[in-house]
């Protein structure tokens, strides 16, 4: 797993993961808001622009453990940033 920030890959793969890593945050968004959010201009250059590439972006995020999805009410998918895991409590460090 690369932490948000971190590199996955060289060229677009890794900058597709970082555009989406940017505009995700810890409240829930529509892949569609999602999709507004990133902007025109950076889905061409990263070859986003087709819905269906889109979300398999986001799709290999929340494989990859860096992004959560959700369905609402409505059906739509929400997206945002994976929680990080905590440790379970004990007695700390020895």
């Amino acid at each position: 797993m690369t932490p948000p920030g971190g590199t996955r890959g060289n060229g677009v793969e890794g900058s597709r993961a970082a555009a989406l890593l940017t505009a995700l945050g810890d409240e829930p968004i529509s892949t569609s808001e999602l999709y507004d959010r990133v902007g025109y201009p950076t889905l061409i250059r990263l070859g986003l622009v087709p819905y269906h590439e889109f979300r398999a972006e986001l799709a290999k995020l929340s494989a990859e453990g860096l992004a959560e999805s959700e369905t609402a009410r409505d059906g739509a998918t929400m997206w945002r940033l994976a929680t990080p895991t905590r440790e379970p409590a004990g007695d700390g460090p020895t």
